[in-house]
């Protein structure tokens, strides 16, 4: 490894984020310890241009460096891509994927340190590198990146919150609301867990949105609506983007949703969230790095969940009991 530079001496960063919507949300932690260990330098960030406007959350200043999902498959995409950039003059290039090409954008932009994870033929981009740990947060990862690139150790107790954000729902007795996210969809019809679910609440404003399969969810969300109960009141949610989005959870009183990226976000944004986790560890992507409380309730447990065997030659899937949640949310959101 070769000796770190002074802090100063660091003016220009390019940081090539996850692709992946929920990744590069979890990433915003190692993206604040980055911007206040280099204070003065200029941020760039090498992203997807799906979704981008999520990183307008972040409360510091970056310049945003847009692709397509296509446009970095190869060495030569690398280079054409690195040709028509305007990131110049880099001192640090941080790659926090696991890609070669993604690697080798620090070398197509002349960066003097080049750091990453190695393996393979990652280790000829990089002039230094770390074996991705196995097993940890995808948080900690990072982290090990940011000891790798500054020599200093990462604050594991780090906790951060998005920008100051105005509400979007606002009315005249501004009534508190709880959200649920009604995504996923399966089998192309919103769960009829979520109508369980919501059977339980009395005298509540319920907000509904879809953060996936978005306009399939809104074309079924009358006729879900009509099957609700009239003990609460029910608003359709329907967004632009990402920050609109953030601005309705930011002001909730909770959040319910499947892990997955809106669940990141409600909780970057200082909103208490339940997420029920079917699939993934939250051991590995719980936003727990977040300026708020998270409770995680997962699918594995056997006091949590219903088992329901699926037509046909589909698996048994195990859903939620939706009456533990409520009594959840009712003691988390203090309701």
């Amino acid at each position: 490894m070769e000796k770190l530079p002074e802090i100063d001496e660091v003016k220009v960063i390019a940081i090539k984020l996850p692709s992946d919507l929920q990744e590069r949300i979890l990433a915003f932690p190692f993206l604040h310890a980055i911007s206040e260990y280099y204070p003065k330098a200029v941020l760039n960030f090498i992203t997807s241009r799906h979704e981008v406007e999520v990183l307008n959350l972040l409360p510091f200043k970056a310049y945003y460096h847009l692709y397509n999902e296509d446009d970095l498959q190869n060495v030569m995409d690398v280079h054409r891509f690195c040709a028509n950039s305007s990131i110049y003059n880099v001192d640090l290039f941080i790659s926090l994927t696991n890609s070669f090409s993604d690697a080798s954008l620090g070398l197509g932009l002349r960066a003097t340190k080049r750091v990453g994870f190695a393996d393979n033929w990652k280790t000829l981009v990089l002039t230094d590198k770390i074996l991705r740990p196995v097993g940890h947060h995808i948080v900690e990862d990072f982290f090990k990146l940011f000891e790798l690139a500054t020599g200093s150790p990462a604050d594991k107790r780090l906790k951060v919150k998005s920008r100051d954000l105005l509400p979007i729902i606002v009315d005249e007795a501004e009534t508190p609301y709880i959200a649920i996210n009604l995504s996923p969809l399966r089998n192309a019809t919103i769960e009829d867990e979520w109508i369980e679910l919501i059977s339980h609440f009395e005298g509540q404003k319920i907000v509904l949105f879809a953060s996936e399969d978005v306009v399939k969810v809104h074309m079924l969300m009358d006729a879900f609506m009509a099957r609700l109960s009239p003990k609460n009141t029910y608003v359709k949610f329907v967004y632009r983007d990402w920050i609109e989005l953030g601005r309705m959870l930011a002001f909730a009183g909770g959040v319910i949703t499947y892990s997955g990226a809106a669940g990141a976000l409600a909780a970057y944004v200082g909103t208490r969230t339940i997420i029920l986790y079917e699939n993934e560890d939250p051991q590995r992507t719980g936003p727990f790095y977040f300026l708020t409380d998270v409770n995680i309730m997962g699918i594995n447990n056997p006091t949590l969940v219903n088992s329901t065997p699926d037509a046909g030659i589909l698996k048994e899937r195990k859903t939620f009991n939706m009456s533990d949640v409520f009594t959840k949310a009712c003691e988390f959101f203090k309701i």
